[in-house]
C-alpha cells in the first residue's frame, strides 16, 4: 500500500510521517507487489545512513505532492512518488548525494542473469532519447559497499548493451543510472548531466595528503572542491590571507598553507606537524569566538564544536563587519530537527547581510566527509578597494 500524507507543510520543515529525524523508517512495499504506473514519477536521492527522514522532507518541501514510499532506516537513500517532474538539481539539497528520476518500478534482480533484466527496465527511460553514460551506485553502507564487486562487473556489460541498441550517444546531456539494493533488487532511471551529482554516488574521491595534522583536514578539501569547483584557483589564491577559528590541530590551516595562503591560526590548543614554527601561520592562542581581526583578510574557515546558532551569528558578524570575504564552515547539527536548524542558521547569516545591504552567494551542503554536521560557504561581493586593503595586510 502506498502511504501519502504531507510530509512538510509549505511554512514549517517536518519529518516525514511516522518517522523522526534519526530516521525512524519509512513504509516499505515488497518487490513483489509493485508494477510500473508510467502516470507516477519517482525520485530515487542518495544520502548519509541515518538522514533519510531530513532529505525525504526537504525533497517534499521542494515537491510538496511527492510522497514517501521506501526509505528503510540507515539504508542511505529514500525513494519518493509524485505525478509530476519538477526540475530537482541535487545541489540545491543539503542531504542529498545523488537524485534521479524514473517511471519504472523496483527492479528484481533474482537470477544469475542481472545485466539483461537492467536493460529492459531503462529501455521505456531511453527509447526517445540516447544518454551519455551509465553509472551502477550502490548506498554508502556495509551492505551497499558488499555490492561493488557486482557494480564493477555490471558496469561494462550493461554499458556494451546500450551501446549495442543504440542507447549512447556522446552528444546526450542525459545519464543513465542503476542504484542496486542489497534485497536484489535495483532502481534505474535517468538524470540530466549538470543536475545531478558530478561523482558517482555523489562522494568526490579526495585523498588524505600525506604530512596534514588530522584528517578534518580532508573536510575544507571536499569542500572547496564542491562549492568552488573551476573557481578555486580564482578565490583562493596565494598571499591572500585567513583566519582560521578553531584551528589546532590544524588540518584547515594546512589546506589553506598548502594554497600559498597566510593564516592566523586561532585556538588555545596546539598545532602539529609542519604547521608549527612556520613562518606562513601566525598562531594565537585564544577563543575563536572573541578574536577581532585588526584588519580586513579575504577568508575566514571555522570548524568549532559549539551550538549551530553561535557559529552562524559568528559568521554573520564577519561578514556584514567586513572582516572577511569569503567563509566556509561547519554547523554541528542536532540530532533531532536538522533541517530545521539549517533553516534557522541560514537565516541568522542573509538577514545580518540584508541589512548591511550586501550581495552574497550561500550554499549548504551535507558533505561526504561530514558526520552530524554540515558544511556551509558565503560569499561575498565587494569592491576593488576592499580587496587591495585586505591583500596590504600584515
Amino acid at each position: 500500500m502506498w502511504v501519502s500524507g504531507n510530509l512538510v507543510s509549505m511554512n514549517k520543515p517536518k519529518p516525514p510521517a511516522n518517522t523522526s529525524s534519526t530516521a525512524t523508517a519509512l513504509p516499505t512495499r515488497s518487490t513483489s507487489n509493485v508494477s510500473a504506473n508510467d502516470s507516477m514519477t519517482y525520485f530515487v536521492a542518495q544520502c548519509r545512513p541515518g538522514f533519510e527522514a531530513d532529505l525525504a522532507a526537504e525533497i517534499q518541501r521542494a515537491a510538496p505532492s511527492f510522497h514517501s514510499y521506501e526509505a528503510p532506516q540507515n539504508a542511505g537513500y529514500v525513494v519518493l512518488r509524485g505525478s509530476a517532474r519538477p526540475a530537482l538539481p541535487v545541489a540545491e539539497f543539503v542531504f542529498c548525494r545523488q537524485l534521479f528520476s524514473t517511471t519504472q518500478a523496483k527492479v528484481p534482480l533474482l537470477t544469475n542473469d542481472r545485466v539483461n533484466p537492467l536493460a529492459d527496465a531503462l529501455a521505456p527511460l531511453i527509447a526517445s532519447a540516447p544518454v551519455q553514460d551509465l553509472w551502477v551506485e550502490y548506498a554508502d553502507t556495509n551492505d551497499g559497499k558488499a555490492l561493488t564487486g557486482a557494480a564493477k562487473a555490471i558496469t561494462p556489460r550493461l554499458t556494451a548493451l546500450l551501446a549495442e541498441r543504440g542507447s549512447l550517444s556522446p552528444h546526450s546531456d542525459r545519464r543513465a543510472h542503476v542504484l542496486l539494493l542489497p534485497d536484489k533488487s535495483a532502481w534505474v532511471g535517468v538524470s540530466k548531466i549538470g543536475t545531478s551529482a558530478e561523482w558517482p554516488m555523489g562522494i568526490p574521491r579526495v585523498r588524505f595528503p600525506a604530512g596534514a595534522p588530522s584528517r578534518s583536514t580532508l573536510k575544507l578539501a571536499e569542500a572547496i572542491h564542491v562549492f568552488l569547483g573551476e573557481d578555486a584557483d580564482r578565490v583562493l589564491q596565494a598571499d591572500m590571507r585567513a583566519v582560521d577559528l578553531g584551528a589546532a590541530p590544524g588540518g584547515w590551516t594546512w589546506q589553506l598553507l598548502h594554497r600559498g595562503i597566510r593564516v592566523t591560526a586561532i585556538d588555545n590548543g596546539n598545532l602539529k606537524g609542519d604547521l608549527v614554527d612556520n613562518a606562513m601561520v601566525k598562531h594565537l592562542r585564544m577563543d575563536g569566538f572573541k578574536y577581532v581581526p585588526q584588519v580586513p583578510v579575504d577568508w575566514m574557515v571555522c570548524d568549532m564544536v559549539e551550538q549551530p546558532s553561535r557559529i552562524a551569528n559568528l559568521v554573520a558578524r564577519w561578514l556584514s563587519e567586513g572582516w572577511a570575504r569569503y567563509c566556509i564552515f561547519n554547523l554541528k547539527l542536532p540530532m533531532k530537527k536538522r533541517l530545521e536548524e539549517v533553516d534557522k542558521c541560514k537565516a541568522v547569516i542573509a538577514d545580518a547581510l540584508a541589512k548591511q545591504g550586501k550581495s552574497y552567494s550561500m550554499q549548504v551542503k551535507h558533505l561526504y566527509h561530514d558526520r552530524e554536521e554540515v558544511t556551509c560557504y558565503v560569499g561575498l561581493q565587494s569592491s576593488r578597494s576592499a580587496q587591495s586593503r585586505r591583500r596590504r595586510a600584515p
